[in-house]
């Protein structure tokens, strides 16, 4: 990890800036709380947290098991143009992944979205 990169407030990178930086919300679409892929996606988002400003990255499941998943899973739908797949990770209201990806994939589309790069490396058309 580098110190003082994305936005943390010790940073020292004067290319950095905090202006530049955008809230990431990552939503975890999945068949229910508690399955073991959701567990894996939400086990990856908190590992890399702490690299982040508090606030910075957040992340929510979308169970489609109960009625306010399905009505989230139809908003995304007229949103993205089409139906997150389960499971999927929905990255700032695009479909980001069809799939749960690695650590290390998942970390640098996240960084990219906080810092505004576009991401060569998401799933969106």
């Amino acid at each position: 990890m580098q110190s003082g990169l994305f936005g943390n407030p010790d940073a020292t990178d004067p290319s950095i800036r905090r202006d530049v930086m955008r809230e990431v919300h990552v939503e975890i679409v999945a068949k229910q709380k508690g399955c073991i892929l959701c567990d894996l996606a939400i086990g990856i988002l908190e590992e890399i947290a702490p690299e982040f400003t508090p606030g910075m990255l957040r992340w929510s499941v979308v169970d489609v098991g109960d009625r306010s998943g399905l009505a989230r899973v139809e908003e995304l739908f007229h949103i993205c143009g089409k139906r997150p797949s389960i499971p999927s990770l929905v990255i700032n209201q695009k479909i980001a992944f069809d799939h749960i990806p690695d650590m290390e994939t998942l970390t640098h589309v996240i960084r990219e979205a906080i810092s505004g790069t576009p991401s060569t490396l998401l799933n969106m058309e």
